[in-house]
């Protein structure tokens, strides 16, 4: 038998190790070992399969068109007539929930909106990384008046509060764009400006690491190889730099998700009106805060809890995330 196995070792047929696919399946079942990630996973995927199945399917959830999207944008005044039922299960499954203003059932709003928020958000903070990643590691790396003023520039945007920041490009976005007659919505509008605002924190983030990274004894060793700058931020700093990214985008998702709603709810991104009605939970707790006088709550409280479920659990997992990739953990 010893025999045998070692005419396999030396024919080759022994398992190829992979050290990439190996760090990440050791890196998944850390995620499934720590109860605090999977959860947070488990909250993430519920509502991110949801998402994806409006985008592949969008009538099975009731965001084809319809009762859903035919309805004309929310303007502050009431479109239907009568007040918002109450949640029912003798109608289907879309008047669990109840209905919200103009009649609209509150269920497949509500899944239609995580669609519209979490497709923008996951726009916001990958096109905010990806900008931050490589002005971070190029200031660090290059260093001089590049990354001074890099740094000054990031030390005026954590000068200001995010929202009021959000708040104010938005409008200036807004007006600007209205007065060019520019065709972009409300939602893009919102978008471009948090994408403005979001990368300096990756910036800063990836600076630090940068910096402790480029004194290490491979970089020297590509740099006296002959490798450029460039090659050296793009091939040796960049991977090693994505680990603590990821972690912080985990974070940011729930942060960006609330920010987005908020501004959305202040309806700031009704300047540029939309023809079409578009579900979007800041825009749904906004509009159903109008029946909280009478007593009629749903239609504030459901849509108020799915955003605070996802919030939750998106920075539990990312969390778990700090604690599994914390090289302590690892050993």
């Amino acid at each position: 038998m010893q025999s045998t196995i070692s005419i396999f070792k030396r024919s080759g047929v022994q398992k190829k190790r992979r050290p990439k696919v190996d760090d990440f399946v050791s890196t998944m079942r850390l995620v499934f070992k720590n109860k605090v990630s999977l959860t947070g996973l488990i909250i993430t995927s519920v509502y991110f399969i949801i998402a994806l199945m409006d985008y592949v399917y969008p009538q099975y959830l009731g965001a084809g068109p319809g009762i859903v999207t035919s309805l004309t944008r929310f303007n502050g005044g009431y479109l239907g007539q009568g007040f918002p039922v109450g949640p029912t299960l003798n109608k289907g499954w879309w008047f669990y929930l109840g209905t919200t203003y103009a009649n609209i059932p509150l269920f497949p709003a509500i899944l239609s909106a995580l669609y519209i928020d979490l497709g923008y958000s996951l726009l916001i903070v990958l096109s905010g990384a990806i900008i931050g990643i490589f002005i971070g590691t190029i200031s660090a790396y290059y260093g001089g008046f590049w990354d001074e003023l890099m740094m000054r520039i990031t030390d005026i945007f954590y000068s200001i509060p995010f929202l009021i920041m959000a708040i104010a490009f938005t409008t200036i976005l807004s007006y600007s764009l209205a007065k060019a007659h520019a065709p972009i919505n409300g939602f893009s509008l919102i978008a471009l400006a948090l994408i403005i605002i979001w990368w300096p924190t990756y910036a800063r983030l990836t600076r630090s690491i940068t910096l402790s990274i480029k004194s290490s004894r491979f970089i020297e060793a590509a740099v006296a190889s002959g490798s450029s700058k460039m090659r050296n931020v793009i091939t040796h700093i960049i991977p090693n730099v994505l680990s603590p990214v990821f972690v912080q985008i985990s974070l940011d998702l729930g942060s960006i998700v609330l920010i987005f709603a908020t501004v959305e709810y202040l309806g700031l991104g009704n300047v540029i009106r939309v023809t079409q009605y578009t579900p979007e939970l800041g825009e749904l707790i906004s509009a159903g805060q109008t029946y909280l006088p009478v007593g009629i709550w749903w239609p504030v409280f459901v849509p108020g809890l799915f955003l605070l479920i996802f919030t939750v659990g998106v920075n539990i997992l990312g969390d778990g995330l700090r604690d599994v990739l914390d090289p302590k953990m690892r050993r």
